[in-house]
């Protein structure tokens, strides 16, 4: 007496194919793993990058409003220290430290930031047109392309 036992399609996996499959799912959790940190890494590349233009922003911003005020950059005025005088002879210094930059200005003056973290300017002194002590320009070169701003005195106001 012959038993029935089923279909004859039915049948098991066969360890080469379970030695495929698994190979084929390694290298696809490996493919999606390396697109997350790829895509991470690009993520804190670009936190980075706002970050510092977020720094390069707020300094160019305090600069000009200092630079409007002032009558003339003091002679002791370096490639990393910065001095403003006004035409009452108060004085606003930038100085470039290991943190960032280091700003003080005269006494009882509101409250702006100490340091902005993270950018090393330098700063120079062209004699353009003739107007010597009232041109300042300053460049950074942190990130891939080099940046570079001139800024103008344009009175003997106050700081």
């Amino acid at each position: 007496m012959m038993r029935y036992l089923g279909p004859r399609n039915r049948r098991a996996l066969t360890l080469l194919e379970l030695v495929i499959s698994m190979g084929l799912a390694t290298l696809a959790l490996g493919l999606g793993l390396q697109l997350y940190v790829k895509t991470q890494e690009a993520i804190d590349r670009q936190q980075l990058r706002a970050g510092r233009l977020g720094a390069e922003t707020d300094l160019l911003a305090l600069l000009r409003r200092d630079l409007r005020g002032a009558a003339a950059v003091a002679a002791g005025s370096t490639a990393e220290r910065l001095v403003l005088v006004a035409g009452d002879g108060s004085r606003i210094a930038y100085e470039v430290t290991p943190a960032g930059v280091q700003r003080t200005g005269p006494e009882g003056e509101a409250a702006t930031p100490p340091v902005i973290e993270g950018l090393r300017p330098r700063f120079a002194y062209p004699a353009a047109g003739g107007r010597r002590g009232r041109v300042v320009e300053v460049s950074w070169s942190e990130g891939r392309a080099p940046r570079s701003v001139t800024l103008h005195l344009r009175n003997g106001g106050r700081l």
